[in-house]
């Protein structure tokens, strides 16, 4: 096992949302590396750790390129190092090797805004499937760790909530707090910033309203299109629980390219 190529995959994955690990699962005969032997395809072409270098390597990186691309499902793949024969690319040593290919990807990230019932439920749930949650708040009785998964951050923001953290252009933001003015200013901070999804709990009239004070306050017209309101699909959820399986719902659709029926 090539330890390293795994010690470096959590700092890759702060950088390139998603590679490719290559890993030769089978091995027999001469072959440049062994069983186990991994190798990691980033963007581009680049890698890290090797799984034996040369026209091997070449082709087993070609395959992680095509499997970034595509975002197939994770395959294996024959290599004959004999000179001729099926899998063959030219090699002399004449063993076999068996290589499988599978996209890492980093965890979806969340930013929750609010921590009050529904705030707790949607960070709960976006937890449980996989999601990078940090949850923000000006209230701290509410930020009680014994109230949300241990892997959920929470901060604590200032009143005006100038420090709400920043997301990075690949996260989800759900603004959930406990009123529009607390949404107002949340926006405020994350105006400019751009994120793949920010959508805010509320009817079509709360919506207005807050669109209508932010367009007042110069925010661009394209930001303020992206905002969605109201946010999850249409379940008929009413509990904050219900609520925040709505939500996800929607999350897990637009990441997953999937078809959903949105709240009108």
């Amino acid at each position: 096992m090539t330890l390293d190529v795994l010690r470096e995959l959590s700092s890759l994955l702060e950088e390139y949302p998603r590679l490719v690990m290559a890993t030769i699962v089978a091995a027999t005969g001469s072959t440049p590396r062994a069983t186990t032997a991994r190798m990691l395809v980033l963007p581009g072409g680049r890698t890290r750790g090797t799984v034996g270098g040369g026209a091997f390597e070449a082709l087993v990186v070609r395959e992680g390129e095509d499997l970034l691309a595509s975002g197939s499902s994770p395959r294996l793949k024959e290599f004959s190092f004999a000179p001729t024969g099926p899998d063959s690319f030219g090699g002399v040593c004449g063993g076999r090797a068996t290589v499988f290919l599978e996209v890492v990807e980093r965890p979806p990230r969340l930013l929750v805004v609010g921590a009050g019932h529904c705030g707790r439920a949607l960070a709960r749930a976006a937890a449980f499937s996989g999601y990078d949650v940090t949850v923000a708040d000006d209230r701290e009785e509410l930020l009680d760790g014994t109230q949300f998964p241990p892997s959920v951050r929470l901060v604590r923001t200032a009143p005006d909530y100038s420090d709400v953290p920043l997301p990075r252009p690949e996260d989800a933001v759900a603004l959930v707090s406990r009123s529009h003015e607390v949404d107002a200013l949340a926006l405020r901070r994350l105006r400019g910033r751009p994120a793949a999804w920010v959508g805010m709990i509320g009817s079509h009239a709360k919506r207005k309203a807050l669109l209508d004070g932010l367009r007042a306050d110069g925010t661009p017209e394209a930001e303020l299109d992206a905002i969605r309101c109201p946010i999850g699909l249409d379940i008929g959820a009413e509990t904050p629980e219900e609520i925040a399986i709505a939500i996800l719902a929607e999350l897990v659709a637009r990441r997953r390219g999937a078809p959903g029926t949105l709240k009108r």
